[in-house]
């Protein structure tokens, strides 16, 4: 097969793939601008796509997503086609409008959050009962920080330690509602810092009700309740350090440091 056969051959392979797919999907608006300037004639820039001439046209009348949102109004001239979640979360975010274009399935529970946060009249277009699992929590502790008006639709036993600690910080009215147990003692530390009042409400709930953890804050802030507590060789590691700063005497009582040995001497 002479040169000019094979360059036939496969002009012909490209025109079977164009009227057989017509993927618009595969081809992005800067690339075929980029052609269409190159070849100038649409039936080349067609040829070098490797698709139907009809679609270079209509493909040439499309809007880019950029003034999409900044030009509602020319929803008609956009390719919803070529959105992804990235794209709908920012469109959805400026322009609630649109939701009723939303395809199913296309969004994750984060970018479900940013909208939410931004748009919340949206909610009944999302359900959020997918979010109540413990690997999400993260999405409810954003979400109801800004947007506490969510939280019937929230299961809370799944927020815990850290998106737990963050969300009482922002909301404490949550504080009844989340599992206490699951908050380490520099999360204590952390929330009272910014919601001293829950302390309060804390130490005045039977010694019975109070997680371990809340003992050692607890212990490091009010030296008086020492002798009530008797789980000191179960205090983790990492909180040891803690003490010796806030409570050097009691912490010389419960973890006397050890004497390096003298080198003993032959006679």
């Amino acid at each position: 097969m002479n040169p000019h056969e094979e360059l036939e051959r496969h002009k012909k392979l490209r025109s079977i793939t164009a009227n057989l797919t017509d993927n618009i999907y595969e081809l992005t608006r800067m690339r075929i601008v980029r052609v269409i300037r190159e070849c100038e004639e649409v039936s080349y820039a067609a040829e070098e796509l490797g698709c139907s001439q009809s679609t270079v046209r209509r493909y040439m009348n499309f809007i880019p997503f950029e003034r999409l949102m900044r030009d509602p109004s020319l929803e008609k001239r956009f390719d919803w086609r070529s959105m992804t979640a990235e794209k709908w979360t920012k469109l959805l975010r400026k322009h609630p409008q649109f939701i009723t274009r939303l395809p199913k399935d296309i969004l994750g529970c984060h970018d479900e959050r940013d909208i939410l946060i931004a748009q919340p009249q949206l909610g009944p277009y999302f359900d959020l009962s997918e979010w109540n699992r413990l690997e999400l929590d993260f999405a409810w502790a954003d979400l109801l920080s800004s947007r506490p008006q969510f939280a019937d639709q929230c299961d809370f036993s799944v927020i815990t330690g850290r998106n737990a600690a963050y969300l009482l910080e922002k909301q404490p009215q949550f504080f009844d509602r989340i599992p206490l147990e699951t908050l380490w003692a520099y999360h204590w530390t952390e929330i009272f810092r910014w919601q001293p009042q829950l302390e309060k409400k804390m130490l005045a709930k039977p010694h019975s009700e109070w997680p371990f953890n809340f003992w050692v804050h607890a212990l490091q802030n009010h030296p008086e309740l020492e002798p009530e507590f008797d789980g000191w060789d179960k205090i983790e590691d990492q909180d040891i350090p803690d003490f010796k700063r806030t409570q050097p005497e009691m912490y010389k009582r419960h973890w006397p440091e050890k004497k390096e040995k003298q080198p003993t001497t032959g006679e």
